[in-house]
C-alpha cells in the first residue's frame, strides 16, 4: 500500500471519519473553508478560494482517482473534524504511526526502566570487578 493505494486508503478514511463525525458534510466544508481563510491558504490549485460541498464529496469518494486532495487539503480537514485517521494511514504507508502525547509518555516511562536495568548491570558489573580487586589483594 506504500503507493498503489495510497489515495484511496487515505480517502477512504477521511470518508470514515466524515461519517463517524457529528458534523454534515455541509458544516464540515464551511468548517474547512473558515479554516482555509483564516489561515490564507487555498485547498484546490484554481482561483476558488473556498471549496464545495461536491469537491468535498469528491474527495471522500475512496473510487474516484481524479479529484484527489491536497496535502494541505486533508491536513485542513483532519483539523475541521479533530482526527487524526487520514494521516494514520499515510504514515501507516511507511510502517509508522502517530504518537499521542499518553503514547509519548509511555515510550518514555519504558526508555526510563530500560536506561534504569542499564544502569543497574553496570553498577553491578563494577561492584564485581571492585570485588575482584579486594580478593586480590
Amino acid at each position: 500500500m506504500q503507493v498503489a493505494g495510497f489515495v484511496s486508503a487515505v480517502k477512504a478514511a477521511m470518508f470514515r471519519a466524515a461519517r463517524d463525525s457529528a458534523l454534515s458534510r455541509e458544516q464540515i466544508t464551511d468548517r474547512m473553508n473558515d479554516i482555509a481563510l483564516a489561515a490564507g491558504v487555498r485547498m484546490t490549485q484554481g482561483r476558488a478560494r473556498t471549496i464545495s460541498q461536491d469537491t468535498l464529496d469528491k474527495w471522500l469518494s475512496a473510487d474516484d482517482r481524479e479529484h484527489v486532495p491536497s496535502m494541505l487539503a486533508v491536513h485542513v480537514f483532519c483539523v475541521a473534524v479533530h482526527t487524526i485517521a487520514p494521516l494514520r494511514v499515510w504514515l501507516a504507508s511507511f510502517g509508522s504511526d502517530v504518537m499521542t502525547p499518553a503514547d509519548r509518555k509511555l515510550c518514555d516511562y519504558g526508555r526510563a526502566c530500560i536506561e534504569g536495568k542499564m544502569r543497574a548491570k553496570s553498577k553491578r558489573r563494577l561492584e564485581d570487578e571492585l570485588m575482584e580487586q579486594e580478593v586480590l589483594r
